[in-house]
């Protein structure tokens, strides 16, 4: 077991590690920034094709000829898996002006490492950060164990205000190239309704915007449905949202590369992140950074549908009449633990139909198949206020 302090990309990380699964966090925004197995040279998490600066490098004259304006900030340090509290979306006239965090201050800021160990026989990193204009105090705690290939998440996010407040909470999970291939990667939800983006994105954007429909076929413009499971192969950009509806307590989402062998399964509570937003981007965003060259796939689950204004998520009322935000009480912590796992696939994988925990394992079922992937797992998936 390892758990160090390291260099990944030019950037301040901690590795954790053991004989079959290494993980690496950045310090700067908290970003989980690679999953591996130990025989594969694939890390299925979104590596930006832009130089990685540290979040208190960042200067908007010097930088907005090499990351743009607007989301620039956020831009210059983001990579994978990044934390969206408490906001998710775009930011307003006056928010811009003010100099405002796009999706929170979390993945915009340096955290602190408060704890890193391999005792008791895990890898255990234990850091985080207060966010000033939210009022509230996040921390999180990483786990791997010995011969897992999960990362286990322990997360607590404490209102410090004397107020209740709605809580906007999303892991902003983002895969990338070469995890993510046009035509071949694939994703299964626990989802049956849907809705489109309020407006079209930009002229790559193929679908109706604000419309609601039946998972997985999205209307298109053109007439007609398309499948929203397989990453497109063309040019394309496009935002959606679908609410989780799954068989059990737990929610989960599953995306896959039969080409090269690899599933990356999050398992979640449903009760608190119900919503998951999907991004495409295949090559389509013209402007700083992207430049045409940026190939990703979000899948974003959390506390709130769609990636809009702050003030428009608030007013806009329930969807699918489920609440679009959450609610974090006056002083007090929301106490939160989900789990990854990367695992191999068999030959011709066809999907995830559900998982169970079982004696210590977690079970992936296939998708019209008998077949299952079996993964020792403690099922530490839970949600607590206190």
């Amino acid at each position: 077991m390892k758990c160090e302090q390291t260099i990944f990309k030019g950037r301040k990380a901690v590795r954790l590690g053991n004989d079959v699964f290494e993980v690496i966090t950045l310090t700067g925004g908290g970003h989980i920034a690679s999953l591996r197995l130990p025989d594969s040279n694939i890390n299925p998490l979104w590596e930006p094709p832009w130089p990685s600066i540290e979040p208190e490098q960042y200067n908007e004259e010097e930088h907005v000829e090499i990351y743009g304006t607007g989301e620039g900030r956020l831009l210059s340090s983001l990579a994978g898996h990044s934390l969206c509290l408490n906001h998710f979306g775009d930011l307003s006239d006056a928010e811009v002006a003010a100099k405002g965090y796009f999706h929170g201050e979390a993945s915009n800021l340096p955290w602190t490492i408060f704890e890193l160990s391999t005792e008791n026989g895990k890898a255990f990193l234990d850091y985080g950060l207060e966010l000033p204009d939210a009022h509230m105090d996040f921390r999180r705690v990483l786990e791997i164990r010995p011969g897992e290939s999960t990362l286990y998440f322990n997360e607590r996010t404490t209102n410090m205000a004397r107020h209740d407040s709605p809580l906007f909470y999303q892991q902003h999970v983002t895969y990338g190239p070469p995890f993510v291939q046009g035509g071949v990667t694939q994703i299964h939800l626990p989802a049956r309704r849907g809705h489109t983006f309020p407006s079209s994105i930009d002229e790559s954007d193929p679908y109706l915007p604000n419309k609601e429909f039946e998972w997985p076929k999205a209307p298109l413009q053109t007439g007609g449905t398309h499948d929203l499971r397989v990453f497109p192969d063309k040019r394309y950009m496009s935002v959606l949202s679908v609410l989780l509806e799954p068989e059990s307590e737990n929610a989960f989402t599953a995306v896959w590369n039969a080409d090269h062998g690899l599933l990356v399964l999050y398992v979640f509570p449903w009760e608190i992140f119900p919503w998951t937003a999907l991004w495409y981007e295949n090559q389509a965003a013209e402007f700083l950074p992207y430049n045409n060259r940026t190939i990703a796939w979000g899948i974003e689950f959390g506390t709130v549908p769609t990636p809009i204004n702050r003030m428009d998520t608030l007013t806009a009322g329930p969807l699918f009449d489920k609440p679009r935000f959450a609610t974090l009480a006056a002083k007090e912590t929301l106490d939160i633990s989900y789990q990854v796992t990367l695992l191999k696939i068999p030959e011709n994988w066809q999907g995830v139909a559900g998982i169970q925990y079982e004696q210590g394992e977690i079970i992936v079922r296939e998708v019209s198949s008998s077949r299952t992937i079996n993964q020792t797992s403690n099922g530490a998936v839970s949600a607590r206020r206190i």
